[in-house]
């Protein structure tokens, strides 16, 4: 397997770390570029990885999310032009790109992935779709911060398998405007549907994505998979093979639908 980590400058100008994963050098038939949920680094995620080129993928991955621990923060439009920059500059001419986004990481790209160069699908895991539904702390009304306390056991009901990866509670952090655009934005894309494949994995007792998010995202064309007595990271809780079955099956019928004539 070739890695490559290194820095990427997007058309604003800022600075970000980036990976490339492939099993052979020109040995793929697409693309997949995982955007990750601010809690930990996508380079992390080896088992995402090794199921991806095993697939036949070059995996992608830029160390951006909306949404982070540490300062500064990301804006919102800074995010999704990073995002659109760097698959215009990366992704080789011709080939499919996969768009895999978790948390507000795929909140923020839902209204915006069709923007995104050779767009074939997008895979949000765990998105928050009704932002008012996490417990935002909002500090004096002149202070642009928002903040979220995201408790360990809010990610997986088997603690023991974020080992490596979140060892105790931490605290995401936003820009206040930026959530009051995410939620309009998020809401005039499903309300308009989708114009290429997506797909929504989560667990069933994820506390920010409920009953209605699930509905609204079905509504709007989505295919939505759900896992029992699961909480945010599906891919690190209990039924982790039955989500990466579930993720291979969507990727796969895809590419089965862009090769029919």
């Amino acid at each position: 397997m070739n890695h490559i980590s290194k820095s990427f400058t997007s058309d604003d100008g800022r600075i970000y770390k980036s990976h490339s994963w492939e099993q052979r050098e020109g040995g793929y038939r697409r693309c997949a570029l995982i955007l990750g949920n601010g809690l930990w680094s996508v380079s992390k995620e080896t088992r995402l990885v090794d199921f991806l080129l095993d697939r036949g993928f070059r995996v992608l991955s830029l160390e951006s999310a909306f949404g982070s621990i540490e300062l500064p923060r990301t804006r919102l439009k800074s995010f999704r032009d990073a995002v659109a920059s760097f698959a215009k500059e990366t992704l080789p001419e011709g080939l499919p790109l996969y768009l895999i986004a978790t948390s507000f990481s795929g909140s923020a790209l839902l209204p915006s992935a069709a923007e995104i160069r050779d767009i074939a699908a997008l895979a949000l895991i765990s998105p928050v779709i009704d932002l008012s539904a996490p417990k935002f702390k909002v500090p004096l009304f002149f202070l642009p911060k928002a903040e979220l306390t995201v408790e360990r056991e809010y990610l997986s009901g088997m603690p023991e398998l974020l080992s490596g990866f979140l060892e105790s509670d931490t605290t995401l952090k936003f820009h206040k405007r930026d959530l009051k655009a995410a939620a309009a934005d998020i809401s005039k894309a499903l309300e308009k549907g989708f114009s290429f494949p997506v797909a929504a994995f989560a667990g069933e007792s994820d506390p920010y994505l409920g009953e209605a998010s699930r509905l609204a995202l079905a509504k709007a064309g989505a295919k939505v998979f759900s896992y029992p007595r699961v909480r945010r990271e599906p891919g690190h809780d209990r039924y982790a093979d039955n989500y990466y079955a579930d993720l291979g099956s969507f990727l796969d019928e895809v590419e089965a639908g862009k090769s029919r004539p």
